[in-house]
C-alpha cells in the first residue's frame, strides 16, 4: 500500500452499483463546522483548527469525505501526517474508499502512503503529481530539512522538501492526526518553526490550512494549550462527546475481558529497557515466539469455543500468517465458521511463505464475506471469525462485529485503539450496545507498563492519555518489587513504611519517537515518578533547580540518545541525592530523566499530587493488632483487613500471601526490633530437632521465596516436582530450618544429594575449579540443562543468562553466550569450553553451534 493512481471514471463505472456510505449527525454537524472554518469567505488567513471524536466515532472518515468533497475537486494538494505508520494505511483506505464520490471534474486521484516501513513507498519517491501524501510525522520531520551534502559539499533537497517549495505558492491543506502530539518539539518545528534555515510548513507554505484530528484534546496543560492554539489558532472547531454517542447508541459500550494465556516469560535487562525506558513494543523475534507457540494459540480458539454465544461475530489480530492458519484451521475443526487475512509476506519463491500468501484480491473477497455474509457467487456463506495480520490496513467497516480478540500485549497505544475501534459500532451504525475486547496477556516476570484500554481516552474530559498504571498501581509495583529483591535475597521483607510508602507522586507527560526505523512512530505517555518522605525536598529542590538552567534542545526532543543523556542524569544524582536511600528500586535515574524532560518538552512544572490516605496503610499498626493473635484468628483478622470494601490492600499487594509475608516482617521487626537492618529482617533460625522436618506452612514460605522455581534449574509451573532441600545436610549437621532449606526440583535435589551447595547465592565460594559433571544431563530443554551444569559446577546460582537462538537468522545460532554473576571466575568454565561444545553438539543435539562465550563483571 505504497502508491495508487486511481482513474475515477473508470472507479465510477464499476461501483455504481454499490450504496455510498451514510454520515451520522455528529458527522454531519463536523461537516458544517469545517466548511464554515475552512471554506469561509473573505478569510484573512487559512483555518487552522482541530476536530475532535472519540474512538469509533470514524474521525478518519469525517475528514476524508469532506476533504473529497470539498478540497480535491479544487486540485488543492494534501498533507496527511500521523504520528505512527498504523494510522497511514487506514488513511490510504478511507481516501480510497471515498474517491467515486470526488467530484467528476476531477479524472484521477494519485495517493502515496510514505514511511520507513518497507510496506510503504520511500520518501524519495513523493512527486509533485501526487494529490494526497500520507505520510508519518517522523519521516516529514527527517525530509524537510535534511542534514545531508552532495559529492560537492551542497546542501540536498529530499524529494518531500521539493514537494513542499514546488507548491509555495499555492493553497494546500495539511491535515495532522492525534493532533494532541503537535506541541511536542519535532512536530511543532515541522509545522510552524520560525527558524531562517529550518523554516516550518506554514511559513514555507503560507496558504495552507492545518486541519487536526484527535480523540484526545489536551486541554488541562497550560504551556500545551498555548502550543496547540499557536498552532490551530481556531481552536477546536467541533467536538463530539463520547457519552452522548453511545446514548444515541452510534458508539458501542465496551466491555473488557481479560484473558490470561498461562505463559511466563522472562524479560531480561536489554529487553526491559526496550519496553519500559525507550518505550518501544516487542521485538520482532518475541512477537514470532508467541505466534508460534501451539499451547498458547489453543488458549486463544478455547477461549473463543468456551463464549461462542457471548462473543458472537469476532475479529481475531493475529501477528504471523501461519498463526492465523492454525487458528483457522483449529476453529474450523470444531464447527466455526472461519477465515483468515493477511498480508506483506516477504517470501522466497517456492517457500511455504509464498504458498501461503494472500493476495489482495484473496483479502478483498473473503473480507466482503465476512461483512455480507455472501459468497462471491452472492450465495449464502456467513462467517463467524476472521483471523488476520495488520487487518487495520485493509480499513475495512464490518458494523456487526461484536468482538475483538487481541492475542498479545503492546506498549503502543495507537496499535491498541485502532483494534478496539474495530468493535465499537454502536446499533444505528449495524453493531450492537456492547462490544467485547477480549485481552490475552502473558505473565511476564517484570512488571512493564502495557498499553490497556483503561488507559485510553475518548475525548470526554481533556485529559491526556496515561500510559501503562495509574499512580496507586505505581505504589504496588515497587512494593511488589522490594517483596521479591527482599525473597530472592533469603531475607524475610520488611517494608518500612516511612521509607517505602509514598507521599505523594509527580505526574510527566512526554512524547517518545521510536527509534526502530520500521515503526517510525510517536506517542505521548503519561507517567508517575514516587514521592517519598526523605526524597520530597531533595526532588523540590531539583526541579527547582532545573527549572532555573537553561537546558540543551535534546531534552525537549521526542528522542533522547540514553548515550548522550546518561553521565548528565548521573551527575545530577550525585549531586542532589544520596544513592544508598534514594535509589528505591533503581528507578532514580529514570524518574529524573522523566521530570526533566516534562520541563523541557512542557515548558512547566510536572503537578503534584499528595496521596492524602498513606497512613492507613501503615503494616507496623497491622502487625501490633494481630501480634498476640494465635495462628487461626490471626489469618482470619488479617484475611478481614485485606478483602475489605474500600481499601487498596489489594492493589498494593496483589495476593494475601503477599501482604501476609508482609505484614509478618513487620510483626517480626517489632518482637526483635535489633535484627532490623537496611529495612529488612534476617531470617531467624526455626527451632527444631536436627532431624525434624518443616512444616507444611514453613515449606510453602520457602517456595514462595524462592519464587516457586528450582533455584538450581529454573524449573517451574505444571509438571514440576518441587521439593525442599537442606542446604547442610542433617546427615553433617544441618537442620531444618528456613535458614538452611531451598527450593530444588526432584532432579536437582537427586544429583545434589548430600553435597553442601547453596543455590540462594550467586558467588561461588568454591577456593578451586572442580570436574564438570556431564553424565546425568540428558533431560528437559538445553537452556535448562546447561544451567543446572553450569550452576552445580560452581556450586551456587552463578548464571545469569544465556543467549542463544533456534532459528538460523538468530544473533545466537552459532554462537552463544553465556553469562555469569559477579564473583564468578569464568576462566574455570572456559578451562572446559572444548568439552562443553561438544557436549551441546552431540548429546544436546545442536550440531550448528560453533562457539560458546563465557562472560562474568570484573
Amino acid at each position: 500500500m505504497g502508491y495508487e493512481s486511481i482513474h475515477l471514471d473508470q472507479l465510477r463505472q464499476e461501483t455504481s452499483h454499490l450504496p455510498i456510505r451514510q454520515p451520522f449527525q455528529h458527522q454531519n454537524e463536523a461537516f458544517k463546522a469545517l466548511t464554515h472554518t475552512f471554506l469561509r469567505p473573505n478569510r484573512e488567513k487559512p483555518g487552522s483548527g482541530i476536530l475532535v471524536l472519540p474512538t469509533g466515532a470514524g474521525k478518519t472518515f469525517t475528514a476524508v469525505k469532506w476533504l473529497s468533497d470539498h478540497i480535491i475537486p479544487k486540485n488543492i494538494k494534501i498533507l496527511w501526517l500521523a504520528p505512527s505508520f498504523y494510522l497511514l494505511d487506514q488513511a490510504f483506505s478511507e481516501f480510497h474508499a471515498n474517491a467515486r464520490a470526488i467530484s467528476q471534474t476531477k479524472q484521477y486521484l494519485n495517493i502515496r502512503c510514505v514511511s520507513s516501513n518497507p510496506s510503504h513507498a520511500r520518501a524519495s519517491s513523493v512527486d509533485v503529481t501526487d494529490d494526497v501524501v500520507i505520510m508519518t510525522i517522523q519521516t516529514a520531520i527527517s525530509n524537510l530539512h535534511p542534514q545531508a551534502l552532495d559529492e560537492a559539499g551542497n546542501p540536498l533537497r529530499s524529494a518531500f522538501k521539493k514537494y513542499i517549495d514546488h507548491f509555495k505558492d499555492a493553497e494546500f491543506f495539511v491535515v495532522i492526526d492525534e493532533a494532541h502530539h503537535t506541541p511536542a518539539y519535532g512536530c511543532r518545528h515541522l509545522l510552524i518553526s520560525e527558524q531562517p534555515e529550518k523554516l516550518g510548513i506554514r511559513q514555507l507554505l503560507p496558504r495552507s490550512s492545518f486541519l487536526g484530528l484527535t480523540a484526545t484534546p489536551t486541554h488541562g496543560e497550560k504551556s500545551k494549550r498555548g502550543w496547540l492554539t499557536q498552532i490551530f489558532y481556531d481552536g477546536v472547531i467541533y467536538e463530539a462527546k463520547k457519552p452522548e454517542l453511545v446514548m444515541q447508541k452510534i458508539l458501542a459500550r465496551p466491555n473488557y475481558i481479560q484473558v490470561s494465556t498461562g505463559k511466563q516469560l522472562q524479560v531480561d535487562d536489554q529487553l526491559y529497557d526496550r519496553l519500559v525506558r525507550h518505550h518501544r513494543d516487542l521485538p520482532e523475534h518475541i512477537i514470532e515466539k508467541l505466534a508460534n507457540d501451539q499451547q498458547r494459540n489453543d488458549r486463544i480458539v478455547s477461549t473463543y469455543l468456551e463464549n461462542q454465544h457471548l462473543y458472537g461475530k469476532t475479529i481475531i489480530f493475529a501477528d504471523r500468517w501461519f498463526q492465523c492458519v492454525y487458528l483457522k484451521e483449529k476453529l474450523l475443526e470444531r464447527g466455526i465458521r472461519a477465515e483468515a487475512v493477511y498480508s506483506h509476506i516477504d517470501a522466497d519463491p517456492g517457500s511455504a511463505e509464498a504458498r501461503n500468501r494472500r493476495t489482495q484480491s484473496e483479502n478483498g473477497r473473503i473480507l466482503e464475506q465476512f461483512r455480507t455474509g455472501k459468497d462471491a457467487d452472492g450465495h449464502e456463506a456467513p462467517l463467524d471469525v476472521l483471523i488476520n495480520v495488520r487487518m487495520l490496513t485493509e480499513g475495512t467497516n464490518v458494523p456487526t462485529v461484536r468482538t475483538v480478540f487481541i492475542t498479545r500485549q503492546t506498549t503502543s497505544l495507537i496499535l491498541i485503539t485502532q483494534m478496539m475501534g474495530r468493535a465499537l459500532r454502536g446499533q444505528k451504525a449495524g453493531g450492537e450496545d456492547e462490544a467485547n475486547i477480549v485481552l490475552f496477556f502473558d505473565d511476564w516476570q517484570r512488571l512493564i507498563d502495557w498499553a490497556t484500554p483503561r488507559t485510553i481516552g475518548g475525548g470526554t474530559n481533556g485529559e491526556p492519555t496515561v500510559k501503562g498504571y495509574p499512580p496507586i498501581e505505581y505504589i504496588s509495583i515497587r512494593l511488589v518489587e522490594e517483596l521479591t529483591r527482599s525473597l530472592e535475597s533469603g531475607e524475610m521483607p520488611y517494608i518500612e513504611f516511612s521509607r517505602f510508602f509514598p507521599i505523594g507522586w509527580y505526574k510527566t507527560e512526554v512524547v517518545y519517537a521510536d527509534s526502530d526505523q520500521l515503526q517510525d512512530s510517536m506517542e505521548s505517555f503519561v507517567e508517575f515518578v514516587l514521592v517519598y518522605e526523605h526524597t520530597q525536598a531533595k526532588l523540590s529542590s531539583f526541579i527547582e533547580f532545573i527549572t532555573s538552567t537553561t537546558l540543551a534542545d535534546e531534552w525537549s526532543k521526542e528522542y533522547l540518545s540514553e548515550d548522550w543523556s546518561q553521565p548528565q542524569v548521573e551527575s545530577w544524582v550525585a549531586e542532589w541525592f544520596d544513592v544508598e536511600t534514594d535509589n528505591i528500586g533503581d528507578h532514580l535515574c529514570q524518574d529524573l530523566t522523566k521530570i526533566v524532560r516534562h520541563i523541557a518538552q512542557n515548558q512547566s512544572l510536572p503537578d503534584y499530587h499528595s496521596f492524602e490516605e498513606r497512613d492507613k496503610y501503615d503494616l507496623d499498626r497491622i502487625a501490633k493488632q494481630v501480634i498476640d493473635l494465635a495462628a487461626i484468628p490471626r489469618r482470619e483478622k488479617l484475611r478481614s483487613e485485606f478483602t475489605e470494601p474500600g481499601t487498596l490492600w489489594k492493589t498494593f499487594y496483589k495476593s494475601f500471601e503477599r501482604f501476609d509475608m508482609a505484614v509478618h516482617g513487620a510483626t517480626c521487626s517489632i518482637l526483635d526490633g535489633s535484627s532490623r537492618q537496611g529495612g529488612t529482617v534476617v531470617i531467624s533460625p526455626t527451632p527444631s530437632s536436627k532431624n525434624g522436618e518443616l512444616t507444611d506452612e514453613q515449606k510453602r514460605q520457602v517456595k514462595q521465596r524462592d519464587g516457586n522455581a528450582c533455584l538450581c534449574c529454573g524449573a517451574s509451573g505444571r509438571g514440576v516436582k518441587l521439593q525442599i532441600d537442606h542446604i547442610t545436610s542433617l546427615k553433617f549437621g544441618g537442620e531444618s530450618t528456613l535458614d538452611n532449606s531451598q527450593t530444588l526440583c526432584s532432579l536437582c535435589n537427586q544429583h545434589k544429594g548430600t553435597n553442601e551447595l547453596n543455590f540462594r547465592y550467586n558467588a561461588s565460594l568454591l577456593k578451586q575449579p572442580k570436574p564438570l559433571n556431564l553424565i546425568f544431563y540428558r533431560d528437559q530443554d538445553v537452556e535448562r540443562v546447561l544451567t543446572r551444569v553450569i550452576n552445580v559446577f560452581y556450586h551456587c546460582k552463578a548464571l545469569h543468562k544465556i543467549n542463544w537462538h533456534k532459528t538460523r537468522n538468530g544473533k545466537y545460532y552459532e554462537n552463544w553466550e553465556v553469562h555469569l554473576y559477579a564473583g564468578n571466575n569464568p576462566d574455570w568454565l572456559l578451562n572446559h569450553r572444548s568439552e562443553l561444545l561438544s557436549f551441546i553438539q552431540t548429546e544436546m543435539a545442536y550440531p550448528h553451534v560453533q562457539n560458546i562465550q563465557i562472560y562474568a563483571p570484573n
